[in-house]
């Protein structure tokens, strides 16, 4: 089908970046799942919004310098190691945004006293959401182009027709939120739904990246090692790690909780 990018919104006078909104609106949205869903799980609302805060910035830092230290870019990061802050020069990684997004958020949590496994249950569905509307803007801007297919939802753009991989993980956004709200109605152990949703994200992803364009395509994400993007990379050592911690989480919520002693 054919398909034309939208950097620019005009609503009136105002003029805004497409992706930029979509980005900002799926922040403001999935914060708002969460914070409304957090105290049924003992987490208090106002943190949620605080480590939304926290969260969105260094996240930012984080999407900036995984970018700028990929192998084609690292030589010219250690020549002028300031690139790796200069977020509003283009350049952002989603995989990285997302591992500074996890050690900033813990930063937060552990120093506010906020319990970090509860507080990953909750944010699960609002991250599924975000993730989705903030793909949208990645489609509508033409970010992340697909290799080419026959398949009849394909777009016609970079002179051929490709999978839309935007709109892929848009739908495994709110796939991920679905398995979200269906297992906090499920399971009553701490932690559990947000690991689940981790590991089916990053595996899901890792498997989504074989549709991406390959180095040569205008726009196409860079390779990590070989063949290998960035997210598969991190997919490959992170996959196994979240499948021993739901493991481990599992099994220790099915052992009875021992009364106090009475000597």
């Amino acid at each position: 089908m054919p398909f034309e990018t939208i950097d620019i919104l005009h609503l009136g006078p105002l003029h805004l970046r497409t992706w930029g909104l979509m980005v900002g609106l799926g922040l403001f949205a999935g914060a708002a799942i969460s914070a409304r869903l957090a105290p049924r799980r003992g987490v208090g609302a106002d943190r949620i919004w605080s480590l939304t805060l926290v969260t969105a910035l260094s996240g930012l830092l984080g999407a900036r310098v995984l970018w700028a230290l990929q192998p084609a870019l690292i030589e010219r990061t250690l020549e002028n190691p300031l690139i790796a802050l200069q977020v509003w020069d283009g350049g952002l990684t989603f995989v990285g945004g997302l591992i500074g997004a996890t050690i900033g958020g813990a930063v937060y949590l552990r120093r506010a006293g906020v319990p970090l496994f509860r507080t990953l249950d909750v944010v699960a569905p609002g991250f599924g959401v975000g993730l989705a509307i903030g793909r949208i803007g990645c489609y509508l801007t033409g970010l992340h182009p697909g290799k080419p297919t026959s398949l009849p939802w394909g777009i016609d753009y970079l002179g051929a027709i490709r999978h839309p991989i935007p709109l892929y993980e848009a739908a495994l956004g709110l796939a991920l939120a679905g398995l979200a709200f269906w297992l906090l109605r499920r399971v009553e152990s701490h932690g559990l739904v947000g690991l689940l949703t981790a590991a089916a994200y990053l595996g899901s992803r890792a498997l989504l990246d074989l549709l991406r364009a390959t180095n040569g395509t205008e726009g196409a994400d860079p390779r990590l090692v070989a063949d290998l993007t960035l997210t598969q990379g991190v997919a490959l050592v992170m996959v196994p790690l979240l499948v021993v911690l739901i493991v481990l989480e599992s099994t220790l919520s099915r052992v009875p909780v021992r009364a106090e002693y009475e000597g």
